[in-house]
């Protein structure tokens, strides 16, 4: 029996795929462009196979063909690539995860762990956001991954398939390559670490979602697959690494007590600034369930911890992420 995990070689399902192998798991990869950069020193002992989530047959083959025991759902369009084709957005993001479900179903899936997103909340936001905050985005993409985890709740009632949901703030870390609104809080270390300067597509009082570092990230995708069913009573789940949103001239000040010579400049993208406004109101994102339901607790908890341990990472193994010096 194995495990798959589509968006298998992007930028999380490549590092959950290391973690799954050193622990002697049989992983499957499927991915509809395969980085094989980010999977090299495993190519060997995962299978890796080229398929579309919009493609009904592709994810039903691939789950029957591998008899897949469990899924870690990571593959989707992000956030502005959705806004710029909704349309290939909601085949990839609302039919896909459609497609993995009934794949679930139909070949004997016992669990399958599903990556939704802070993009799933968007109107009337202030102050704390909880499990119980009513989730009216105003993206395509939100509003594609708000219906996939009504979705997967449904097959969990009818269909007695283990769903569950990471809710997963903004991403950091090393290797980054897909555009996406809140992505420059990645590029902007990257380019710190490499000594390089950055030019910034937001303004710098933009506000980015609490963010969640790739390693606290894996973690709890783990976590919340190996907690028992009993456990899980929340389903969908906010799960936080820092708990508080903060500025991308906060990101850049503390970037600079590493690296006082880092330079940047601001050089705001009208789309990506409207898409982070909704952020400024809301300061608190709240994982109380996760916590309390399967023992999360982050590693990651301040931007100090992050910038460290990213420059760290990108100065002593660039290779692994795909980072050339």
């Amino acid at each position: 029996m194995s495990k798959l995990i589509t968006g298998g070689t992007g930028f999380l399902g490549s590092q959950l795929a290391h973690v799954l192998v050193d622990r002697g798991e049989d992983i499957v990869l499927f991915d509809i462009n395969i980085n094989r950069d980010r999977i090299k020193d495993i190519s060997e002992r995962v299978t890796v196979i080229q398929g579309n989530l919009g493609n009904w047959p592709e994810v039903l083959n691939v789950v029957k063909d591998n008899c897949v025991e469990g899924i870690y759902h990571l593959g989707s369009m992000l956030s502005l690539p959705s806004q710029a084709n909704p349309w290939a957005s909601f085949q990839s993001n609302v039919c896909g995860t459609m497609h993995v479900l009934e794949a679930g179903r139909l070949f004997g899936v016992e669990k399958v762990v599903f990556a939704s997103s802070v993009g799933t909340y968007g109107l009337g936001l202030s102050g704390v956001i909880t499990d119980d905050t009513i989730q009216r985005p105003t993206s395509m993409y939100g509003s594609g991954k708000v219906y996939c985890e009504l979705l997967g709740r449904f097959y969990r009632t009818k269909f007695d398939l283990d769903f569950r949901t990471f809710r997963a703030p903004a991403l950091v870390g090393p290797g980054v390559r897909t555009p996406g609104a809140v992505q420059y809080v990645s590029l902007m270390l990257e380019h710190a670490a490499l000594g390089k300067p950055y030019e910034c597509y937001v303004s710098e009082d933009t506000t980015f979602a609490p963010p969640m570092y790739f390693k606290d990230a894996v973690r709890a995708l783990d976590l919340l697959y190996q907690a028992p069913r009993e456990n899980i009573r929340t389903i969908n789940y906010n799960v936080a690494g820092m708990r508080e949103g903060r500025t991308a001239r906060e990101l850049e000040e503390v970037i600079k007590n590493h690296i006082p010579r880092f330079s940047i400049v601001y050089k705001p993208d009208k789309e990506a600034v409207e898409y982070n406004k909704k952020y400024k109101a809301w300061r608190i994102f709240d994982d109380t369930n996760a916590r309390e339901e399967w023992g999360w607790e982050p590693l990651f908890r301040d931007l100090e911890s992050i910038v460290g341990d990213y420059i760290n990472e990108v100065r002593t193994r660039p290779g692994f992420f795909g980072i050339t010096l």
